[in-house]
């Protein structure tokens, strides 16, 4: 057993020096062979530059943050999402994701359902400012997705927040 383990194991070697592949008719088709395990099947990463657009494009963006026990838009908040709906009719190509959050007070369903309705004022404020509804989504994580850990003023303030999530189209 171990003979033929070591011959099948020296036969696949000699296949991955050789560069064995088959020819592909189809376009469409990606054969993985052998040498391309080790090199990959491009030679670069047709995606880099739309991955590192959709990077620029996220850190551009701004997290709008929201007082204790609220989903009410301050005039803090409102200054960070006249900044978004900005950005965002400036730039297409992209969607975002509205993630709303909660400090770790309250309980479990009380903080989603907080998260959601934080979502929703966001959601609400960019499409009325023009952002067409196809590009934005909304989610709740509640209290499960801390940016910051602790139990402090700090803390709590950074994670009541709507953060927004720069998506692919």
């Amino acid at each position: 057993m171990k003979r033929l383990a070591l011959i099948m194991g020296m036969v696949f070697l000699v296949v991955a020096a050789t560069g064995c592949r088959r020819r592909v008719r189809d376009e469409d088709t990606v054969v993985v062979t052998a040498d391309t395990l080790v090199t990959g099947v491009w030679d670069d990463d047709p995606m880099g530059d739309y991955t590192a657009l959709l990077a620029r494009h996220q850190e551009a963006l701004r997290d709008v943050f929201f007082e204790y026990d609220s989903n009410e838009l301050n005039s803090a908040a409102l200054e960070a999402l006249m900044f978004d709906a900005g950005y965002l009719m400036s730039n297409t190509g992209f969607r975002v994701l509205l993630e709303g959050h909660c400090d770790e007070r309250g309980t479990v369903d009380y903080n989603l359902a907080l998260g959601e309705r934080r979502a929703q004022a966001v959601y609400q404020y960019l499409t009325n400012y023009g952002i067409p509804s196809s590009r934005l989504q909304t989610v709740s994580y509640g209290k499960e997705r801390p940016f910051v850990r602790g139990s402090d003023e700090y803390a709590h303030s950074q994670n009541r927040r709507v953060h927004l999530r720069v998506l692919p189209e």
